[in-house]
């Protein structure tokens, strides 16, 4: 007998959508979807997926973040647009030389696994505006006219001539949605870079007509130093990626040999609840942390206490979840790995998949399809609506680890 051999047969959200609406008896196949109806329908979805994860659903959605502490500071704060570093894929190494105070290269001990998301035409590639107003966002993160970055960072601008008696703005948005923008002096046959950080750009515009070939493009990922007074310093790098690392902002302090270097090119979404945390420590092994109840940390007397760090607490929030530790950092060499849930992601378009293992497909349909039905002036039957309610349930009773029973026999 013949088999496919084949174990990838995976559902985008026009067939969620379209499943569900042709179990509720709206919508013939053949058809075609009015915009404003599949708009309706990715509501309704996006609204029951974040009342499941309300209700414990997500086992696979677990996973193994880093925050990396600073000196002296006991709440960070986790999220795409926090100012502090907290990650789901990262690298440690070290320096290879020692650091100077206002170096801007770096010699590391490897690059292995680190990502090179450094592009500096990935905005607008090379031209020469001819007057002032906007320029055409032509590099390869462009989509729709928009600039979708790997992440919230800074973004750079190039000229291959003297172009600094005009001035750039900018205009994009933070990981958030909310609007960010500055003006920048042009460069002057080098690079120059941005206050802001930003997660998209939806717009460059120009003072007056260029002298030389502009790029404007993105700086490499997060790059955290470990100084000598204790302290990590923050900056990205702003070159191709080598063991002799280019960045950004310039050291603040020395840096001796061996020194930490942390490298990630993204941050961390939101986390719904934090599963369980360890302290890592300088010699890569794991120190189990208690996760603690917010009375509990409230009754810490003294939070801004240092020490090693033995307890956590963690507070969602709406955009950026507030991550606590107890006693405050002491070790930059230290920083704290923990397993989280995180939320499921967004499906913006048709062809996005679910954010759920296969076997899930069947219950998200008849699920979806007992919410749209009033929708289409369609009614589902009550045993359609309990059949999804068994569907749901028999899948998150599935949706659990599997951990071993121990039984004690009192005699």
């Amino acid at each position: 007998m013949a088999s496919s051999q084949s174990y990838d047969k995976r559902f985008d959200r026009s067939d969620i959508i379209e499943e569900a609406l042709e179990l509720c008896n709206a919508y013939d196949p053949g058809f075609s979807l009015q915009q404003k109806d599949v708009d309706s329908c990715n509501r309704s979805l996006t609204m029951m997926l974040r009342a499941w994860q309300a209700d414990g659903v997500g086992l696979w959605l677990q996973k193994e973040l880093a925050l990396f502490p600073q000196e002296d500071e006991w709440k960070y704060d986790i999220g795409p647009s926090s100012s502090d570093h907290c990650t789901e894929s990262w690298v440690k190494t070290e320096l290879a030389a020692a650091g100077a105070t206002a170096d801007t290269s770096l010699t590391i001990d490897a690059t292995t696994d680190m990502v090179d998301s450094f592009d500096r035409d990935a905005i607008i590639t090379a031209t020469t505006p001819s007057a002032s107003g906007s320029i055409t966002l032509s590099g390869t993160l462009v989509s729709n006219a928009v600039a979708y970055l790997p992440d919230q960072r800074k973004v750079l601008i190039y000229s291959d001539a003297d172009d600094s008696g005009d001035t750039y703005t900018l205009t994009g948005t933070d990981a958030d949605g909310a609007t960010v923008t500055e003006t920048i002096t042009g460069p002057n046959t080098t690079t120059v870079y941005s206050v802001n950080t930003y997660f998209t750009i939806t717009s460059v515009s120009v003072s007056g007509a260029a002298t030389g070939k502009i790029e404007v493009g993105v700086v490499g990922g997060h790059v955290g130093i470990e100084l000598d007074d204790g302290t990590v310093q923050w900056t990205y790098w702003k070159a191709a990626l080598s063991t002799t690392m280019q960045i950004v902002t310039a050291l603040t302090g020395a840096a001796a040999i061996d020194n930490h270097v942390y490298v990630y090119d993204k941050k961390a979404q939101r986390p719904l609840e934090i599963i369980e945390a360890r302290r890592r420590n300088a010699a890569n092994n794991d120190i189990p942390l208690n996760i603690v109840s917010r009375s509990d940390y409230m009754r810490l007397s003294n939070k801004e206490q240092t020490g090693t760090v033995n307890s956590v607490y963690y507070d969602p929030q709406r955009t950026s979840g507030d991550f606590y530790i107890w006693p405050a950092c002491k070790d930059v060499q230290e920083y704290i790995r923990f397993t989280a849930r995180y939320p499921f992601e967004d499906m913006d378009v048709a062809t996005d998949e679910l954010d759920l293992p296969p076997e899930w497909h069947e219950a998200v349909c008849w699920n979806l399809a007992t919410r749209i039905a009033p929708k289409f002036g369609r009614q589902v039957d009550q045993l359609f609506k309990m059949d999804a309610i068994e569907m749901y349930s028999r899948l998150k009773d599935f949706d659990r680890e599997m951990e071993a029973t121990t039984i004690h026999i009192v005699r």
